[in-house]
């Protein structure tokens, strides 16, 4: 219907009456008047503009500012009268009247304070009258009671009603749990102390001559500084054991000494286990707090546990070389961690000879091979060439002669009583890259070499300096083999590790070209650049399990039967890292496992 003339000229009270009896049906028309709406409540409940002026222009001020409020109101009302100058409503149309809008509005509103019930009852105290009084100040802009205006009022409101809702959450005493959990302290790290770093002086900063407004002549010529030389890659002539973690007059503890010279005992290896008692015995190997420790400073390459059963001794070498000793129920020292540095490159394998226990074996990429003898106090010089070499083993029962491979592909037989230091037969492979070399634990004459994309069995009488055939052959792998070894007790069973994410173990009963394969094992073999390749290894008490590192969530150590079936998973609170190196004890139910950062963590049943 159209409008009035006589009613062209309203306030905005007026038109909030107007609104209240048009009918609305379509979405032009209720955007219209939403838009007429919320810049009237925004003009209505503006605050009024704070004066400071003198006595004598206080009445011209003030009928200054009503008249330019009254002309804004007016600009409004003619705005808001423009939108609905073709607006038509239709009889019985209006929101109030609609009763679909009736119970969805209901329905919200039962819903609402169902959610909160106390944010649904909140009141506002204010003093009487203030409703009218508000809406006469949200009309015409006046102050409320209390001297607040009507928007100020609404704003306390909504404070009120924020903060009953958030004490309904309980997003403090949330926020103090998770503080409080935060704040537990975390288990000490044993084993190696981080050196206190010393201030470093501070380098003068270069000035340009021009800016000195010196001379070139005159500049005196800076004196160069005294670089310290660098290490020599291979040192020759025996090394003095003496911990550098323990200062320069540091010295091995006698009970420590004593540990090493405890003969060997040889472990009841059994071909046939019952996989159930063996499974429970399993699951009493755990790992307590003081057995983590850090041993050396890189990530670990090797690791030997000694044959002693007085105590737990254990030995790691990392990244640079460096080969540290743990007395795991000793405190001397760093937590019973005595650290030495024989080699300048990764000490990738290392062994407690089976004779003499007092000595340990170790073999860098430096090209050196040295023996740990602790009654002489000394790391001797064993073999040593410009080529570097990765792996080694005991070619004999009384661990005079040994079997090393080098990065290059070439096998040499080295013995230890010889005082030349070199090898007494050196040959080439067709293996580019040799990984490890591992000697059949029944006949010493055969041994295995796993390298790159291949695992070959040779027989040490039959060795040439060039053109060596290999007795039987390992198929099936397509990438490299990180490393092979026969079964502790009859050989009869061979497992590798390869990078096309395979565990394979083949029966090795029989030597022949192609040895057959009984499982192959899914299992994630990509450590990356930054983690030590897996090595799955066998129990040296049982002929039909082994162990290897996992890349799993929580972090744990696998233990595996020959038939691919899962046994145990080795897990503990303080295991929070990729183990990539794993040993066993040769006689008792110990674990020790090495991650990349230099820890070894001790399971003990």
């Amino acid at each position: 219907m159209p409008i009035d003339k006589a009613e062209r000229r309203y306030d905005v009270k007026d038109s909030f009456v107007k609104l209240q009896k048009i009918q609305v049906q379509t979405p032009l028309q209720k955007q219209a008047i939403g838009n007429m709406r919320r810049r009237s409540v925004r003009i209505a409940c503006r605050p009024p503009r704070q004066l400071v002026t003198d006595s004598t222009n206080e009445s011209s001020d003030s009928e200054a500012h009503v008249q330019s409020k009254k002309r804004r109101l007016l600009a409004a009302g003619a705005r808001a009268r423009g939108q609905l100058r073709n607006v038509s409503p239709k009889a019985g149309c209006s929101p109030e009247s609609d009763p679909q809008n009736q119970t969805l509005y209901s329905s919200l509103k039962s819903r609402t304070r169902a959610a909160c019930p106390e944010k649904a009852s909140i009141t506002v105290k204010v003093p009487s009258g203030s409703d009218s009084e508000s809406h006469s100040s949200e009309d015409d802009g006046s102050l409320g009671p209390g001297g607040l205006s009507a928007y100020e009022l609404k704003r306390l409101k909504n404070i009120q009603q924020n903060k009953a809702f958030f004490s309904f959450l309980n997003i403090q005493e949330t926020t103090d749990a998770l503080r409080a959990f935060s704040r537990k302290s975390k288990p000490q790290t044993q084993g190696l102390k981080r050196p206190q770093q010393t201030p470093v002086n501070a380098v003068a900063t270069r000035k340009s001559l021009c800016l000195q407004r010196l001379d070139p002549v005159e500049a005196p010529v800076p004196e160069q500084q005294d670089f310290e030389e660098e290490k020599t890659l291979n040192q020759s002539g025996p090394i003095k054991m003496v911990p550098v973690n323990l200062g320069p007059n540091g010295r091995l503890p006698q009970s420590f000494l004593d540990c090493w010279n405890e003969p060997y005992k040889c472990a009841n290896i059994t071909q046939k286990v019952n996989l159930n008692g063996y499974k429970s015995s399993l699951i009493g190997m755990t790992l307590q707090e003081d057995h983590v420790a850090k041993v050396v400073k890189n990530n670990i390459f090797s690791v030997a546990v000694h044959p002693c059963t007085s105590t737990v001794l254990v030995a790691a070498g990392d990244k640079w070389g460096r080969v540290g000793l743990w007395d795991v129920n000793s405190d001397y020292g760093d937590d019973g961690v005595y650290l030495f540095e024989p080699h300048s490159r990764p000490v990738s394998c290392m062994y407690f000879s089976a004779s003499h226990p007092a000595h340990l074996l170790t073999l860098s990429y430096d090209g050196t091979i040295r023996c740990a003898d602790v009654n002489k106090a000394v790391f001797d010089d064993v073999y040593q060439r410009e080529e570097g070499l990765s792996c080694f083993d005991f070619l004999s029962k009384d661990c005079s002669t040994l079997i090393a491979g080098g990065c290059n592909g070439n096998v040499m037989v080295v013995d230890r009583r010889a005082q030349s230091m070199s090898h007494e037969l050196l040959t080439e492979l067709d293996i580019m890259v040799i990984r490890t070399v591992h000697v059949h634990p029944v006949d010493n004459n055969y041994f295995m070499v796993a390298g790159k994309g291949s695992v070959c069995i040779y027989d040490a009488r039959c060795l040439k300096p060039k053109g060596s055939r290999s007795v039987a052959s390992l198929q099936g792998h397509t990438k490299t083999v990180n490393s092979a070894y026969f079964s502790p007790l009859s050989g009869n069973r061979v497992l590798t590790t390869c990078m096309d994410d395979r565990l394979r173990v083949y029966d090795s009963t029989r030597f022949c070209l192609d040895v057959p394969l009984l499982a192959s094992i899914r299992h994630n073999n990509n450590t990356g650049r930054w983690l030590t390749k897996f090595r799955a290894v066998w129990n040296p008490t049982l002929e039909d399990c082994f162990v290897v590192g996992s890349m799993a969530q929580p972090r744990q150590i696998e233990m595996f039967h020959e038939s691919g079936s899962l046994l145990h998973t080795f897990r503990g609170d303080c295991l929070g890292s990729v183990c990539s190196i794993n040993a066993f004890h040769p006689s008792r139910s110990v674990l020790v496992a090495g991650n990349s950062s230099g820890r070894l963590h001790v399971f003990m049943g």
